[in-house]
């Protein structure tokens, strides 16, 4: 896998986003050295500034690298903006060590990585007015189509285990198998499946 490109301004940010890169990173002074890596399955983790626009992060995007914006101050409207416009990820500049793993380990397997409350704005604006038809539940156990259910409503893990009497690591599995039989990988890409069956 070729290195994780990082342009991040601040240095404190910087060493953490540095020190949970394994594998390897490669980070840049000025966006300009991009010219130097060719963006097919290029990962680049740009941090907005007033240097780097939003503007510019999208046409980053659409040149074919794979942009995860970061953000000092992260907010659904940006991010939503962003994620139509073909980044692949929207995260906090200041994340937590254990947060950037998780986000790393997402995209690097093709995922989108984007925070709970834009996920559920989008989840939200695709179902809006739609009820989905039942050819998805097909395959799936009953309570695997209570937890999807769920996840077509906007709910967190943390939501569904409550409502459904069941711990958030059961809600996990369950999903798990339902990303499996339905051949999906991830809540994103689910919703729009049963979506797209209606």
């Amino acid at each position: 896998m070729k290195p994780l490109l990082l342009y991040i301004k601040d240095q404190n940010a910087l060493q953490n986003w540095v020190s949970v890169c394994s594998g390897g990173c490669i980070v840049l002074s000025h966006l300009s050295e991009l010219t130097d890596f060719p963006p097919l399955d290029q990962l680049v983790f740009i941090q907005i500034t007033e240097q780097c626009s939003v503007d510019s992060l999208i046409q980053l995007a659409r040149d074919g690298y794979g942009v995860i914006a970061l953000s000092n101050t992260p907010n659904d409207p940006e991010g939503i903006r962003l994620f139509q416009n073909g980044v692949r990820g929207y995260a906090n500049t200041f994340s937590a060590k254990q947060r950037i793993e998780q986000i790393v380990a997402t995209v690097k397997s093709d995922s989108v990585w984007l925070g709970p409350s834009i996920m559920q704005a989008i989840f939200q604006s695709l179902l809006k007015g739609q009820t989905p038809k039942d050819y998805w539940k097909q395959s799936l156990t009953e309570r695997e189509i209570e937890v999807t259910e769920r996840v077509l409503q906007s709910k967190s893990n943390r939501e569904i285990a409550a409502e459904l009497g069941i711990t958030e690591r059961t809600v996990k599995a369950h999903l798990r198998n339902v990303f499996e039989k339905l051949e999906v990988t991830d809540r994103l890409s689910l919703v729009l499946k049963i979506k797209n069956w209606s």
